[in-house]
């Protein structure tokens, strides 16, 4: 690992425990082991390592994820954005964690709501594909409970969201 991505990596674990405001550019160049010299030389500031760290993670998100929206059954691919919080906050518990610090400020939401487009284009045909009345109210519902479940697993409520998950599967199943 490089010292770039060591104060990447060093940053979002101090952000999504601190919060970013907590956070300073000294304490991140102290877990990194490296100047904060480097870290202003890197990123320029605090809020542009801030946006580094978010892209990164929501690029690491998609690349290893891209097969499940390759999904062709529209009820498969339901069932697998269902239980896709579980995936997303098992492979990277700090950068959700770090989210939910993150949802109240607007540049932010709006990473969000750029990472979710394809996610809602794939769900909305999925429910016209199944012949749901309104596939993108349908979407809109998913998301919805999909935001609360990801939150839900960062404050490890682990079991009582698989079940809801399970429970939201059994609805939609039916169908």
């Amino acid at each position: 690992m490089n010292r770039k991505e060591k104060i990447a990596t060093s940053a979002l674990h101090l952000f999504a425990e601190k919060g970013y405001e907590n956070t300073t550019t000294a304490l991140i160049a102290h877990t990194a082991g490296v100047s904060e010299a480097l870290i202003f030389k890197h990123f320029g500031n605090k809020e542009h390592l801030l946006s580094y760290v978010v892209k990164s993670g929501y690029n690491r998100i998609v690349t290893h994820n891209r097969g499940m929206i390759k999904e062709t059954d529209p009820l498969k691919l339901i069932f697998k954005v269902i239980d896709l919080p579980s995936k997303l906050i098992q492979d990277e518990p700090e950068f959700w964690k770090l989210q939910t610090r993150l949802m109240d400020i607007e540049a932010f939401e709006i990473q969000y709501q750029l990472f979710l487009q394809p996610v809602y284009t794939l769900l909305t045909k999925a429910f016209a594909d199944l012949k749901y009345s309104s596939p993108e109210k349908e979407t809109e519902l998913i998301l919805l409970m999909i935001e609360g479940m990801w939150k839900s697993y960062v404050a490890k409520k682990d079991e009582q969201t698989r079940q809801l998950a399970a429970f939201i599967k059994t609805k939609y199943g039916l169908q």
